[in-house]
């Protein structure tokens, strides 16, 4: 549509921005092939960072159908094109159709961020999306992390959209950089039930990220639990 693609120039316009502002670097090997990212999320402008990074300015990713405000909703969908939601009444069918399309764009070629933490990091939990979509699609899923990043406090939500934005926004042009990290990929073995496979590469991930937030912000990392398991 002509409308999503006048706010995706405004979305890359708003990329090109921040890296001529905060000095972007890269380190490790972001893969050309495609790969679902998953990138750990501590503040609003991690989905800008990375872009920039993979030098990917048609990037998508998954985002969440479930922040306030219609307006708010249309722009994610403008940028990233995939959304996804935890309402019950829609989650099981609106997902499933998500990751059907998403897993077509990456048998064409495509790659996705995906941010396993969803939009709480603070939770210290991660979900299995990003695991789900490298294992169907048959793609490598590599950890991205975010070194010296604005790290928004857990009652960010609550404040005013324009307001949390901006406040974002002025603390990551005083961090004056950034460094994404691209980790070694995780590959789907085809040999594991799904299930299993989803399991084992959320618990690589989940040591990737360990060790991100150990080295970069001095916390501890979130954890991956199987909701089979937990029950």
């Amino acid at each position: 549509m002509i409308v999503w693609e006048f706010f995706w120039g405004l979305y890359l316009l708003s990329v090109l921005v921040l890296a001529s502002l905060v000095k972007i670097r890269r380190v490790g090997r972001a893969l050309r092939a495609p790969c679902v990212l998953a990138v750990m999320h501590v503040g609003l402008c991690d989905p800008l960072f990375v872009t920039w990074a993979t030098r990917d300015l048609r990037l998508r990713a998954l985002y969440s159908l479930d922040r306030p405000g219609r307006f708010l909703r249309f722009l994610s969908q403008c940028f990233w094109r995939f959304g996804v939601t935890q309402d019950p009444a829609r989650k099981h069918y609106v997902n499933t159709k998500t990751i059907e399309r998403a897993v077509a764009h990456l048998r064409r070629g495509g790659r996705i961020m995906v941010f396993p933490q969803g939009d709480r990091f603070w939770e210290g939990r991660l979900y299995p999306g990003a695991a789900v979509l490298a294992r169907r699609a048959r793609v490598p899923l590599i950890p991205v992390g975010l070194e010296n990043a604005y790290i928004y406090e857990p009652d960010a939500e609550k404040r005013p959209v324009v307001a949390g934005f901006l406040k974002g926004l002025g603390q990551t042009l005083r961090k004056r950089w950034i460094a994404v990290h691209f980790a070694p990929p995780i590959f789907p073995d085809s040999q594991l039930p799904e299930e299993k496979d989803v399991d084992r590469m959320m618990r690589e991930l989940e040591r990737a990220f360990a060790r991100f937030y150990r080295e970069f912000y001095n916390m501890p990392g979130p954890v991956w639990v199987n909701p089979k398991r937990a029950e």
